[in-house]
């Protein structure tokens, strides 16, 4: 598994889109003490993780995740995928799981084809996941800004200060005939997923 260092923890210079985030007991310190990645969709040196200043925002950008179909392009292009662990420490006393994802790129996408992404994030040593479905239906031409809520919630363990999360973030588009794209926003040059994290006292 490829590695990559992870830059400090600042406050996120842009505005993320607005996710709702219901409880307010949330721990003082949180801190990031490993990243790890895996998939053809963010080769090393091509992911970054940051959390915001209130630690319930986790943006995770890929500058490589392309995805397209059509004439002259091969298998290995019609699908991306990232498998990112993410070791988190906090205060005593927490715990937390995913509450909502959004996730910004570029789409050129004709009528008859769709693209899908799908989001999954569970904890080491806890059963269950939480999963989150978006799809790109055409006709769709310029930045995307794609919203999703779980249809299960899994929480990291409780009894401890840290949690290892796992996500797994994969891309596609159908049917693979015709001409289509999936990729980082022209402006930012990223793609990028918001994740709510949701905290409550154990």
């Amino acid at each position: 598994m490829k590695s990559i260092s992870l830059l400090a923890l600042l406050p996120l210079v842009a505005a993320a889109p607005s996710l709702t985030v219901p409880n307010a007991a949330v721990p003082q310190k949180v801190r990031v003490v490993g990243v790890s990645l895996l998939g053809s969709g963010c080769p090393a040196g091509t992911a970054d993780v940051q959390i915001d200043a209130t630690k319930t925002l986790m943006e995770i950008t890929f500058s490589e995740y392309i995805i397209q179909t059509g004439p002259g392009t091969k298998a290995s292009e019609w699908r991306k995928n990232c498998k990112l662990t993410l070791n988190l420490q906090f205060d005593e006393g927490f715990s937390f799981s995913t509450l909502a994802t959004d996730m910004s790129g570029f789409a050129q996408i004709p009528r008859g084809s769709r693209g899908l992404c799908t989001n999954t994030f569970d904890f080491t040593g806890i059963q269950g996941q939480s999963y989150y479905s978006l799809a790109l239906p055409g006709p769709k031409e310029g930045p995307f800004t794609l919203k999703a809520d779980p249809d299960v919630v899994s929480w990291s363990p409780c009894g401890g200060t840290s949690a290892i999360m796992n996500m797994n973030t994969q891309c596609n588009i159908s049917p693979t005939r015709d001409q289509a794209l999936i990729a980082v926003d022209r402006i930012s040059g990223k793609i990028t997923i918001n994740v709510s994290l949701d905290w409550r006292k154990c």
